[in-house]
């Protein structure tokens, strides 16, 4: 891998970043870089939208079928070959198991690619779980990783094509595409959350898929709020209200943030393609402050305990308020 250094603002073609990745002093991989796409889903304990999260999983897994390698069995302790699984056998059977909700326990299904072999330990690009969180909490969840040269080769307008069915199949209250850090899920530890700080720091464009921390707050507190804003962003029509209405939105967001729609709600389009912005040359995407600054309104504030974390002697909750607002 390319380490960080090789990260620029002003790329023409993200397809580099497929290569670009961080490692700790011993030279252990440990981040890497792509875009993540990051679903909200409310009260999606249904048969039917534990079908559509099962589409969606296995679309991600038709697209990427070379390069998807191993999945999580349910009460697994651990990585399995796919190889010899009918995986789409697999997933359909558990959506048509009944939630444990005594144990908390719903469907989940969960997809790695290591197409290149090597250690499993190492950060991957390809990446995809589905959650369904039984009727004892809020919100199920999808997150995707995916490579940054795939929306390079097939054309941005597919990959918001393809968002959008699945923002139509799976009716999210919120969420999220772009550009992303890219932690190695699953196996992740407060050192790779400390490694991924300046560079976050510095790259306003780059998520930080904390969903882990987002959705059990969320689930605690019940709310409807949206974590971040990225290249793309969804809500839902309950959300696009709250915010005056479509044609307001279209008037506040402008030209250069389209808005297209889907059954259920909108996807906002923050300029013609995905920006990673750089601090240290004052490079802030302009596209991504007017939507950020659209709807922060609807944004969650009242951070009481970091989503991030920052070394010391920084404050992590101050860092965390600090990278909510990093486009305000």
């Amino acid at each position: 891998m390319i380490d960080e250094s090789a990260l620029t603002a002003d790329a023409g073609d993200w397809s580099f970043l497929d290569t670009v990745g961080i490692a700790s002093d011993r030279g252990i991989p440990m981040l890497r870089f792509g875009h993540y796409i990051d679903f909200a889903l409310q009260k999606a304990n249904s048969l039917e939208m534990r079908e559509a999260m099962a589409d969606v999983m296995l679309e991600y897994k038709q697209i990427f079928n070379d390069k998807l390698t191993h999945y999580i069995p349910h009460n697994g302790r651990g990585l399995s070959t796919l190889r010899g699984v009918d995986y789409d056998s697999y997933i359909r059977d558990r959506v048509r198991e009944t939630d444990d909700v005594k144990n908390d326990d719903g469907f989940e299904a969960t997809l790695f690619g290591y197409p290149h072999g090597g250690d499993l330990d190492d950060p991957t690009i390809y990446y995809a779980e589905a959650i369904e969180e039984t009727e004892t909490r809020e919100f199920s969840s999808i997150s995707i990783y995916m490579p940054a040269s795939w929306p390079e080769a097939v054309g941005y307008e597919r990959y918001r094509s393809l968002i959008g069915s699945w923002c139509e199949k799976l009716k999210p209250a919120y969420g999220t595409a772009g550009l992303s850090i890219l932690f190695n899920e699953g196996r992740q530890g407060l050192s790779d959350r400390l490694l991924a700080f300046p560079i976050a720091k510095r790259f306003s464009g780059l998520d930080v898929p904390e969903h882990s921390r987002w959705y059990v707050r969320m689930n605690r507190l019940r709310k409807r709020a949206i974590r971040t804003i990225n290249w793309l962003t969804f809500i839902d029509n309950g959300l696009v209200s709250e915010l005056g209405g479509q044609p307001k939105l279209a008037e506040d967001l402008g030209a250069s943030c389209p808005i297209y729609p889907y059954r259920g709600g909108i996807v906002v389009q923050a300029g013609d393609r995905p920006e990673l912005g750089d601090v240290n040359r004052g490079m802030i995407p302009e596209a991504y402050q007017r939507v950020s600054r659209v709807m922060q309104s609807i944004r969650f504030d009242d951070h009481q305990r970091p989503l991030i974390d920052a070394p010391q002697p920084l404050d992590a909750l101050e860092e965390t308020i600090k990278w909510v607002r990093r486009f305000d």
